[in-house]
């Protein structure tokens, strides 16, 4: 295949660290394809490529999202060391956030996007690869290269970037176990060279872990993944197929008051034996569930269309499906507009936790006023003691059903005239997601939550089509030692509800950016350094969750927006690479749920499609990001990253002033790690700093990796390897990511160990 010129020193980086990360994790990393296409421009913008020692220090069992944790700006937390619990995994990167309130950030597969990171139809990366299929992770701190493929790029993006297929045929097992049950079998098949021009692999793993905090019934996560991809290398032409396919089934997390945490700063207000009283097995581990399948499929067309041109083709086919589980304390009475019994839509006209003989609802008695005060007070009528001794104990098992199906294109043309690299492109997806809550009866809640499996009632059925288009353009332009970079792209997207019980479309919105510019100057100051500064304006379209809010003034509410400042440096010799960036973001439109009020001190899971969405202000962001990478000798490698970020809210609303600090934004990221190669052994060491969010102190965590590898050429195996992972090795007890409402954050991970043993034939 043909590469276009590269003028940068990042692209080399780019490219050294691709082949560096494949050579550093896989046995059979001789046998890699070698070849690295360099595409990149000169950059003109903050981003960085994931250290190789970064996988290394990971477990293979850990979700691929932990891997970018020690890049600058970048903060990752998960309910567990091995990334366990989607619910639990925040995302925060210059102020702006993934969490299960808000989706600021952009996330793609080898350039193809992932259908957004939310909890409710949305799926991360973790969901398409897992990492032993994982070459490398690109970040755009702040923006983002201008063909990314995302609805959600407000404050930068991650690709993360699948491995090539061996050359040579080969077949490796692998075995890890580590503490909290954790147990986790890999098998991979490289075909290697076959019909003279096509490599291919296909992987499965088979993954179980529990939660850690508790025992017994405690509940846990069950994944199984799959994986196939080959490439098959023609006279002008390039075909790269991939194939992913992952079910998980995964027990919350539960998130807790810095009040809670002090009390029991091991204990996240989850249960793990059933009492049958309703208010408190409300709070019973594993009646808190995640369910998703998830399989994603693309072609891609890579043509050469001379030797300085190159167009590449990819169209795109991911389905997602899944159900998230809660139990509630009671049933309720569904009525439709009318005030008559339904079953499907309608509204609650009021919930009951007792039931007679007959199933007939039961009130307290009058004359009790007493009420259970864990995990919420829960008034007289959940409280057993204000009924007699014939009442029973009634309780519901709540679904919501997720489903979407994507079908897209991403099309991309590239060219170099003389001082021109020309890129132009554009991106079209067409997404329907449907979403559904249903209500189940618990047959008996004083023995355990078995449930009914036809539903009482249905409380809303809707599906949401999105269809986004977006074309881009570039022109960079080499003018001596200045690169010039001038850009424009725009969004088109469409969304729609349509109510399944009203049988009619309910709401649609327009939510078309304006043309949006980007522009930057990279000055080649000699063979070792680089300065850059740029501008671009980001975009995030309306979530079609806001039309899911029935009070939601659609008319009022207009696209999120982000205007991106960056001016940096960058270095690189034979031993040491070091980058500088400081930056400014304006952060306008800022979209925000407002919940309706609930008449208690706990969950409202009758909220249904309460509340509404609108746009309150926005955020200013500023701050500074270094990083170096030093090679003390051929063994030994120093890597320190320094983060010092200040995000303020712009304008007032519920739960903030305009002056005051972002939710769940860290001021200063501090990390410092070193790894060592003697032959066949690595060792490794990292340790990472997180400053105060608000009232939540700061913790710094050590992490310890090493292993050996060991070419073997004696039948049947080829090679062996080892690999011993221990997170939080000073088993440090703190408060990790944040829910974005400020009061509320998911424990930190305790000490935690995976052993893996690989072997290749």
């Amino acid at each position: 295949m043909y590469a276009l010129k590269n003028k940068s020193l990042l692209s080399i980086a780019i490219a050294m660290a691709v082949s560096t990360s494949a050579y550093a994790n896989d046995n059979d990393n001789d046998n890699e394809i070698e070849e690295i296409t360099v595409t990149a421009k000169p950059t003109s913008y903050a981003n960085n490529v994931i250290e190789p020692a970064m996988l290394e220090q990971q477990s293979s069992v850990s979700s691929i999202l932990s891997v970018i944790d020690n890049l600058p700006g970048i903060s990752i937390n998960e309910g567990d060391a091995f990334g366990g619990d989607d619910w639990s995994t925040t995302i925060t990167m210059r102020g702006f956030s993934i969490d299960s309130n808000q989706q600021q950030l952009g996330m793609t597969v080898d350039g193809i996007p992932n259908g957004g990171s939310n909890y409710g139809g949305g799926a991360k990366a973790n969901r398409y690869l897992e990492s032993e299929n994982l070459a490398t992770v690109e970040v755009g701190q702040g923006t983002s290269d201008i063909k990314s493929a995302s609805l959600e790029a407000l404050g930068g993006t991650f690709n993360f970037v699948s491995k090539a297929p061996s050359l040579d045929k080969s077949t490796t097992f692998a075995y890890t176990s580590g503490s909290h049950d954790a147990t986790r079998y890999y098998v991979k098949h490289e075909t290697g060279t076959i019909f003279d021009n096509t490599q291919a692999y296909v992987s499965y793993s088979q993954t179980d872990t529990s939660r850690w905090i508790g025992s017994g019934s405690n509940g846990g996560k069950d994944n199984q993944h799959a994986e196939l991809k080959f490439v098959t290398t023609l006279t002008d032409l390039t075909i790269i197929g991939r194939l992913s396919y992952d079910d998980v089934s995964e027990t919350n997390y539960n998130s807790v008051s810095i009040e809670q945490f002090e009390q029991t700063p091991d204990w996240d207000q989850l249960t793990w034996n059933w009492t049958g009283v309703p208010h408190f097995d409300q709070m019973f581990a594993e009646g808190w569930g995640t369910l998703r399948e998830n399989t994603l499929a693309y072609l891609k067309l890579e043509y050469a269309l001379s030797p300085t041109s190159l167009i590449t083709v990819s169209p795109y086919y991911h389905k997602n499906s899944g159900r998230g589980d809660w139990i509630p304390p009671y049933l309720t009475t569904p009525v439709d507009e009318n005030g008559n019994p339904t079953t499907e839509g309608g509204t609650n006209a009021g919930s009951y936790g007792f039931a007679d003989s007959e199933g007939n609802p039961l009130a307290p008695n009058e004359e009790c006023t007493a009420s259970l005060s864990w995990p919420w007070e829960s008034g007289p009528g959940l409280n057993p003691a204000c009924y007699d001794d014939t009442a029973t104990h009634v309780m519901s098992y709540r679904h919501t059903h997720y489903k979407k199906d994507r079908l897209g294109l991403t099309a991309n043309y590239q060219a170099s005239f003389g001082m021109h690299d020309i890129e132009a492109g554009l991106w079209y997806e067409q997404s329907d997601r449907e979403e559904s809550r249903d209500w189940h009866k618990v047959i008996d809640a004083r023995i355990y939550h078995h449930f009914d499996s036809t539903p009482y009632w249905t409380q809303y059925k809707n599906t949401f089509e999105t269809d986004t288009l977006k074309w881009y353009a570039q022109d960079s332009m080499a003018l001596g030692d200045f690169t010039l970079n001038l850009g424009v792209k725009k969004y088109l997207v469409d969304i729609e509800k349509y109510d399944h019980y009203q049988n009619a479309t309910t709401a649609k919105i327009n939510s078309d950016s304006d043309i949006l510019f980007s522009g930057g100057i990279l000055y080649q100051l000699n063979d070792s350094t680089e300065l850059f500064t740029s501008y671009s304006e980001n975009f995030a379209a309306i979530k079609d969750g806001v039309l899911e809010r029935d009070s939601s003034d659609l008319s009022a509410i207009e696209p999120e927006t982000a205007e991106n400042i960056d001016l940096g440096v960058r270095y690189q010799n034979n031993a040491l690479k070091l980058t500088a960036t400081a930056y400014s973001i304006e952060f306008d439109n800022r979209i925000t749920f407002i919940a309706p009020g609930s008449d208690t001190g706990g969950i409202d899971y009758t909220i249904g499609t309460n509340g509404s969405y609108l746009n309150v202000g926005g955020i200013e962001s500023k701050g500074l990001e270094l990083s170096a990478s030093y090679m003390l000798n051929s063994e030994w490698n120093i890597y320190s990253s320094y983060t010092n970020n200040d995000s303020e809210y712009k304008g007032d609303a519920p739960g903030f002033e305009a002056g005051d600090k972002v939710i769940d934004s860290v001021d200063d990221l501090f990390v410092l790690s070193t790894d060592y190669y003697s032959g066949d052994f690595r060792f490794g060491l990292s340790a990472k700093y997180t400053g105060e969010r608000g009232e939540v102190d700061g913790y710094t965590v050590l992490d310890l990796n090493a292993g050996y590898s060991a070419e073997v050429n004696a039948s049947p195996f080829k090679a062996l390897d080892i690999a011993f992972v221990v997170y939080n090795v000073t088993d440090k007890s703190y408060l990790a990511g944040g829910t974005g409402n400020g009061t509320t954050y998911f424990i930190g991970a305790p000490r935690t160990a995976a052993v893996t043993l690989s072997a290749t034939f």
